[in-house]
Formats: C-alpha cells, sequence, structure tokens
C-alpha cells in the first residue's frame, strides 16, 4: 500500500495564495515549468496541521408515502483548516505600500481586507520545482479564523488558519 509521505525531505506540504483569481492562472497539473513566481504569490509553509472538510449536506425528510427517512444532499459546504507558525513576512506581509498582491498583503492582510484568493493546497510536495506525483487542491475562497497564540511554555507564535471555500475543489495530481 502507498503513503503520501510529508515528513521526508521535498514533501511538506504547502498552501499557495494568489490574488489573481482569473480561471487557468493557478497550476495546471502539467509538471512543467513553474506555478506562479514568488513576487505573485505567497507560500504558506510550516504548516502544524491540516483538514479538508468536504461537507456534503444533507436533508431529510418523512412523507406518508414511507416508514424511513427521506434524504437528498444539498450543496457542500468546503473548507481548508490549519494552524502555522508565524513568520513576518508570511503573517504580515513583505511591507511594500500600497499591497498589490498575497506576498505583499500577508496572511493576515489578505484575512482582514477580505481579499477574494486562488489557492493551492500540495499535500506532499511544492510547485516552485513540481514534485511528479504529488496532490493538490485548488480552488477559491477567502481567508478566516486568523487567530494568533502564543503561550508562556510555546516559543514561538502560532495561528489557526481556515480557507473558507466558495464553489466547489479541483483535485488533481502533478504527472510530470
Amino acid at each position: 500500500m502507498a503513503n503520501l509521505t510529508v515528513n521526508t525531505q521535498g514533501t511538506h506540504p504547502h498552501i499557495y495564495l494568489s490574488m489573481n483569481t482569473a480561471a487557468g492562472n493557478l497550476y495546471a497539473g502539467t509538471g512543467s515549468g513553474t506555478w506562479v513566481t514568488t513576487e505573485e504569490a505567497l507560500d504558506v509553509t510550516c504548516l502544524q496541521d491540516i483538514t479538508v472538510n468536504n461537507s456534503t449536506g444533507i436533508f431529510s425528510w418523512v412523507d406518508f408515502c414511507t416508514e424511513d427517512m427521506n434524504k437528498v444532499t444539498t450543496p457542500a459546504d468546503n473548507s481548508i483548516s490549519t494552524n502555522i507558525v508565524i513568520d513576518p513576512t508570511g503573517f504580515f506581509g513583505d511591507g511594500t505600500v500600497p499591497p498589490v498582491n498575497a506576498l505583499d498583503y500577508g496572511v493576515n492582510g489578505l484575512s482582514s481586507t477580505k481579499q477574494l484568493v486562488q489557492f493551492v493546497l500540495v499535500m506532499n510536495g511544492d510547485l516552485v520545482t513540481p514534485t511528479v506525483g504529488a496532490y493538490w487542491y485548488r480552488g477559491l475562497g477567502y481567508l478566516t479564523s486568523v487567530s494568533p497564540t502564543v503561550s508562556p511554555d510555546s516559543p514561538v507564535w502560532v495561528s489557526a488558519l481556515e480557507i473558507a471555500v466558495t464553489g466547489d475543489f479541483t483535485v488533481g495530481t502533478i504527472a510530470s
């Protein structure tokens, strides 16, 4: 049985964020070249955990025609939740004024200014030097639930981060 390795060299998960939300501007799955330049995208690394939620709703009802419950699906409420170790540039932006792209804004700025972002979550590799066989999710969404926290026994600041997906996910693998 094959596993998606995430704790070996070159297989760490990445979340890439871009303010370029036009269709097709994210990684196309070909594996050739690079995704977007580091001037255009924010690579959120140092992730502590990731949860991909594809939560299809179910509507249930009963009527006098049967003795059992009837069910039908409703639209899914998709999201990606993670906890990140805060680094100054990735969280607060690179200091460019006025900010024009995701790297300029940082995670905190994208969330607080309610920017629609295009994201790619690479489960086992990266897109800057594409990892053949890596799996990814991509879509559009808003960053929410940003909440930096620290405690006396923690040496670094961490923050929750959720991508509230608008629409559906696209799922794929890097083929070559």
